[in-house]
């Protein structure tokens, strides 16, 4: 299975705080630890959408709530989390980081609460997985400066 974070980051903040969290090395280093780990046949690819927009600002009519779905002819589950730059633009490294994890984790939660779930995918098993694979890249693997 392979992980894929897919990014939406508005413009809104020109000189943004985000530069602090480098999702391309976030995303390396899952698939990096998860090459090995078998979670069932009903996925192959689960993708995580990151939206990072102002709640309060003129992009936010086009972002509708979280939601999660299974692909089954692809095989892909596909969920997103929506980010406030309000919020995550004021927050230290670790703070966004943690805020990150905390919602790629829920993300699969929510998976327990769909009427039409992947039959042969150990959601459970990944969750864990990715959460202590998330745990170790916060003390591992965040860069000490902000670019």
């Amino acid at each position: 299975m392979d992980i894929e974070i897919k990014r939406i980051i508005t413009n809104e903040y020109h000189n943004g705080n985000f530069t602090i969290i480098n999702l391309n090395n976030l995303e390396d280093f899952l698939n990096e630890k998860i090459s090995e780990r078998n979670y069932g046949q009903s996925v192959i690819k689960y993708s995580f959408g990151f939206e990072l927009y102002k709640f309060d600002g003129k992009f936010a009519p086009f972002f509708s709530d979280e939601w999660e779905s299974w692909k089954t002819k692809n095989k892909w589950f596909v969920t997103n989390a929506h980010f406030d730059w309000n919020e995550l633009n004021h927050l230290g490294k670790e703070e966004a980081f943690e805020l990150i994890k905390n919602r790629f984790v829920k993300s699969v939660d929510r998976i327990e609460n769909m009427k039409r779930k992947p039959k042969d995918f150990n959601y459970k098993l990944f969750r864990n997985d990715l959460k202590l694979y998330l745990d170790e890249y916060e003390v591992l693997e965040l860069p000490s400066n902000l670019y």
